[in-house]
């Protein structure tokens, strides 16, 4: 199979960190206000083999597996948006959330989630929450989410 740029490669303004927003058991998807990256990571735990017969190097299994999530962006005074305000709602409530990654229907100026786009999904508590105000720039915010459970590759497992 030929190797195309213009059709194997993925921008990345063209994925979007979403966070579930349950209203009377719907649950929809907003991204994070005016973000401007998001990092998931996927991490094995290790568990240490090593004994005498190993030598002079370490052996290792991969044991447990984990991810996390983290995003940038920068902090918006509007209401209903996925704002630092209600990020930080969602911490207080001390509950998991839903995450999905993907990409915004074409020609959606609220930047609706394509189901059809999606990459990563799952449950994820927010762990760390921060807003940055420097002198003579605009206020940022970034949000580390761990994840809880199973990370899928669309819909999440509950």
């Amino acid at each position: 199979m030929a190797f195309n740029q213009k059709t194997d490669l993925i921008k990345g303004e063209a994925l979007l960190l979403y966070i579930g927003e349950t209203v009377a058991e719907v649950t929809t998807y907003k991204p994070i206000a005016y973000a401007s990256t998001h990092t998931l990571s996927i991490n094995g735990d290790t568990i240490d083999t090593s004994s005498k017969m190993s030598g002079a190097w370490k052996e290792f299994f991969v044991g447990q597996l984990n991810w996390q999530v983290t995003s940038e962006s920068l902090v918006s005074k509007t209401s209903g948006q996925m704002s630092y305000k209600t990020l930080k709602s969602l911490m207080a409530a001390r509950e998991p959330i839903l995450i999905k990654i993907g990409s915004p229907q074409a020609a959606s100026a609220d930047f609706t989630l394509d189901t059809s786009s999606e990459v990563a999904s799952g449950s994820a508590i927010i762990t760390s929450l921060e807003q940055t105000a420097t002198n003579g720039e605009l206020c940022t915010s970034s949000i580390t989410l761990q994840g809880t459970g199973v990370l899928g590759d669309g819909t999440p497992t509950t």
